[in-house]
C-alpha cells in the first residue's frame, strides 16, 4: 500500500472532476461546440485514469496493465487533446497556427506508433510534446483577462520532474508528482471562468 501515491491520485481525481464538470457546463460559441465537448472529456478520461491508478497504489495488482495503458493514453494523447481544445476554445490562434500545433503536439505520439513498425525511424521524444503544452499555457495565459490562475498552471507543470529529481522514497515521489498535476488541474478549474463566465450554464 503506497498511502502517498494514493492520496496524490485521489487528489486529481478530485481536480480533474472539477474542471470537466465546469468545462461541461460552458456554452460554447456556434462555431466551437466540439470543442468544449473534447476539453471535457480529455479531462474526464485522465481523471478516469488517476482512478485506476489510485487503485493501483492501493494494492490492487490487477489493475496495473489497465492503468499502464491509460497512462501511456493519457500522456500522448489526453493532454495535447485538453489543451488543443483550449487554445481552439480560448487561444484565438489563426486555423492554420492551431493545427500545426496539434500535429507537432502529437507528433510524438504518432511517431511512437510508426516506430513499432520494421525499418521506421525511432519515435520522436516526448520533449517535444511537453514544450508544445508549456507553449499553449502561455497563449492561454497571454489571452486571460486574469491571469494569477493559469499562470500557477503554468508553474505547477512545469514543477512535475522535480518528483523525480529530488531524493524521495517512491511512495513519496509518486505522491508529489500526482498532487503537482493535482495542482495543476485545479488551477486550470479556476482559470475557466475568467475566460467563459458568461457561457457558463447558471
Amino acid at each position: 500500500m503506497m498511502w502517498l501515491a494514493v492520496a496524490g491520485e485521489v487528489c486529481l481525481v478530485i481536480a480533474l472532476g472539477l474542471g470537466a464538470w465546469r468545462c461541461g457546463r460552458l456554452r460554447s460559441e456556434a462555431r466551437t461546440p466540439i470543442w468544449s465537448l473534447l476539453l471535457t472529456g480529455a479531462l474526464a478520461f485522465i481523471a478516469i485514469n488517476a482512478a485506476v491508478g489510485a487503485l493501483r497504489y492501493a494494492g490492487v495488482t490487477e489493475v496495473i496493465p489497465v492503468h499502464m495503458q491509460l497512462t501511456a493514453v493519457s500522456v500522448s494523447w489526453m493532454m495535447p487533446l485538453y489543451l488543443a481544445a483550449a487554445l481552439r476554445v480560448w487561444g484565438k490562434l489563426p486555423g492554420s497556427v492551431w493545427g500545426l500545433w496539434l500535429v507537432l503536439a502529437l507528433l510524438p505520439a504518432l511517431s511512437a506508433i510508426s516506430a513499432a513498425l520494421p525499418g521506421q525511424p525511432p519515435a520522436v521524444p516526448g520533449l517535444l510534446r511537453d514544450a508544445l503544452l508549456v507553449l499553449a499555457l502561455l497563449r492561454l495565459i497571454q489571452q486571460a483577462p486574469a491571469r494569477l490562475s493559469l499562470t500557477l498552471a503554468l508553474a505547477l507543470l512545469l514543477a512535475v520532474p522535480l518528483s523525480n529529481l529530488l531524493p524521495l522514497p517512491a511512495d513519496a515521489a509518486l505522491g508529489l508528482f500526482h498532487l503537482l498535476l493535482a495542482g495543476h488541474f485545479y488551477a486550470f478549474y479556476r482559470a475557466v471562468p475568467v475566460f467563459s463566465a458568461p457561457r457558463l450554464v447558471s
